[in-house]
């Protein structure tokens, strides 16, 4: 009877890591697709354009709002990475941003981006999205 139980308890403990390794190997196939979308990121960065552009000696309180709801939106390295890659787009439409004008604008904000502003963002490796304070 003992060994009927081992048994069973073995067979139990097969089937729970069989399960438990079936839905690693189903979720690394099927990642969670990114929530963030271009025309928010769009929308959020417009009002940083002006300054960007040298037209505007202050960085607009909505540029610095945009700024902040795409740190808040942005949680995962997947959307962060989107995020960027969004912005790179966004930048090659106005070929007349400043990196230097660009550049500043997080510092203005308070806000810390895992890459560095620029004309030709590069979107590799990306770390955190920290809003300071």
């Amino acid at each position: 009877m003992m060994k009927k139980r081992t048994i069973i308890s073995n067979i139990v403990i097969v089937f729970g890591i069989s399960a438990v390794l079936f839905i690693c190997v189903a979720e690394s196939r099927h990642p969670r697709p990114t929530a963030v979308q271009c025309s928010t990121v769009e929308i959020d960065a417009m009002p940083c354009l002006q300054f960007a552009q040298g037209g505007q000696d202050k960085v607009p309180q909505t540029c610095c709002s945009g700024l902040h709801n795409l740190a808040d939106s942005s949680t995962t390295v997947d959307d962060k990475t989107a995020s960027c890659k969004c912005l790179a787009a966004a930048f090659q439409k106005f070929p007349t941003i400043k990196d230097e004008d660009l550049q500043k604008i997080p510092g203005l904000c308070n806000v810390t981006v895992p890459f560095p502003l620029s004309k030709n963002l590069k979107c590799d490796n990306i770390t955190q999205f920290t809003i300071g304070y």
